[in-house]
């Protein structure tokens, strides 16, 4: 049977928010995979085996038998103001670090942590609806994870949230059973399908050309190989990906970007058959999904997003539910509300680009929640833990550094339990350019993610 929380507030005989039901669901169904009601004081009897919880009002009023958090108010409030915080006291919080939405009791020294609030925060990512936070933002529009709270107060590398409301649980109710089951989730982004190949004449010839004025001379003389046949185009890995994903019992995604071509979106024409041959051949082996391009997201309407979703559904003649935004580019809860309309029902974005971690502090999927219009939504959000370009390109990590911080993030998430998603890149694995190392680098993340504790290697 499930276990099931009862929730009663005093504050709330009237009316539950939004706020206080999509708290309750983070906490409670998606990391506890609990039941949970919110009900009337009159309601909170008869209901055997259920935990009851009393959230807010006085401590010392709590019923015997009955779990207590305090209400820092958040839950109360609406939009986009946040509440002037204290920081509750680490030996009073789950997890035992210090919280904001601390509430100080009369007669008590340090600040008891409104818990739930600081997960509506967070899931929501309340910290970065804000309209005034642009400061914050890199000069793609892109929150800065390097400033955020997770990162100054060295939450980010966990899935914070799990590790804090697994630690209740298992405190408060340590004989109920809490679903889990480390997984891993390898992801590949397409931006551009192929090096060389299928980009028409008029691109293959400005390209060579661009290559000449740079002293690019390894490319100029490798493009005609590829192109008459005699040698495989670089970023041709999808065999080879496919090949290691099998070994490691693993179902990959791929995203790829099918966008008119512009400063930012830079991949093979979208009309290309070898590009949409090579799209159908994958599906057989993989998830796909579209990767809207930085116009597309830019863009007043839904017109451009909509194009390149039709475009990938005509493709494989299957609807589309599955998004990374290019750039991993996201406003909220503007990008989400785009998605929404257009069909897409998982969007796997949620990651920061300078640094890893848990941009929400969770590693497991969960909905998403519209502070604007103050309602829960029916997208689902995939977290992102690492990304190949922000070991290599942000973080400037040899691959040896750059294992060491994956072997980390895969230890964080195996002890909650939770889903540990890669974003790599189809030229990452091919062995050239900046990339040089990084091939062999992935099979090594991938015996150290799933491998390794069965004995079993990858061969190069």
């Amino acid at each position: 049977m499930v276990p099931k929380v009862k929730i009663w507030s005093s504050r709330l005989d009237e009316a539950v928010t939004e706020r206080h039901r999509y708290a309750a669901y983070v906490a409670f169904e998606a990391i506890l995979g609990w039941e949970f009601e919110w009900c009337l004081k009159t309601e909170w009897n008869g209901s055997e085996g259920a935990l009851m919880l009393q959230y807010g009002g006085l401590k010392s009023d709590v019923p015997p038998g009955v779990l207590w958090i305090p209400d820092a108010g958040l839950l109360h409030s609406s939009g986009w103001d946040s509440l002037d915080w204290i920081w509750s006291d680490a030996s009073l919080t789950p997890g035992h670090i210090r919280l904001p939405f601390g509430v100080k009791l009369d007669g008590q020294e340090g600040a008891e942590s409104d818990w739930l609030s600081w997960v509506f925060w967070m899931a929501s990512r309340m910290e970065e609806c804000a309209p005034n936070h642009n400061d914050l933002r890199d000069e793609l529009g892109r929150f800065k994870g390097t400033e955020s709270w997770a990162h100054q107060e060295g939450w980010l590398q966990h899935p914070i949230l799990e590790k804090c409301v697994r630690a209740w649980a298992q405190q408060v109710a340590p004989t109920l059973p809490i679903p889990g089951g480390y997984r891993v989730q390898p992801t590949i982004d397409v931006d551009s399908a192929f090096a060389y190949r299928h980009k028409g004449l008029k691109l293959t010839l400005g390209a060579a050309v661009n290559d000449l004025i740079r002293g690019r001379w390894y490319r100029f003389a490798e493009r005609p190989l590829v192109l008459l046949g005699w040698k495989q185009d670089p970023y041709d890995t999808y065999q080879w990906l496919e090949k290691a994903h099998e070994k490691a019992g693993l179902r990959a995604q791929y995203f790829f970007l099918l966008s008119n071509r512009g400063k930012r979106d830079r991949g093979v024409p979208w009309h290309a058959p070898k590009l949409q041959q090579g799209i159908r051949g994958l599906s057989a082996s993989a998830d796909l999904g579209i990767h809207p391009g930085f116009s597309a997201h830019d863009a007043i309407d839904d017109a451009a997003m909509q194009e390149e979703i039709g475009r990938l559904s005509g493709i494989l003649e299957a609807p589309i539910e599955r998004s990374r935004q290019h750039y991993l580019l996201q406003r909220f809860p503007l990008s989400w509300r785009r998605l929404e309309r257009l069909g897409i029902k998982a969007d796997h974005s949620l990651g920061y680009a300078d640094v890893v971690g848990f941009r929400a502090g969770m590693s497991r999927p969960f909905r998403a929640y519209d502070i604007g219009e103050e309602r829960i939504m029916d997208l689902v959000l995939h977290p992102i833990a690492a990304m190949d370009a922000t070991l290599m390109r942000y973080l400037k990590l040899s691959p040896k550094g750059a294992l060491q911080v994956i072997r980390q993030l895969s230890s964080n998430v195996r002890e909650v339990e939770g889903v540990l998603v890669l974003l790599w890149h189809n030229e990452s694995v091919s062995d050239r350019w900046q990339w040089k190392g990084w091939k062999v680098f992935y099979q090594e993340v991938l015996a150290v993610v799933v491998l390794e504790k069965n004995g079993i290697t990858l061969e190069s």
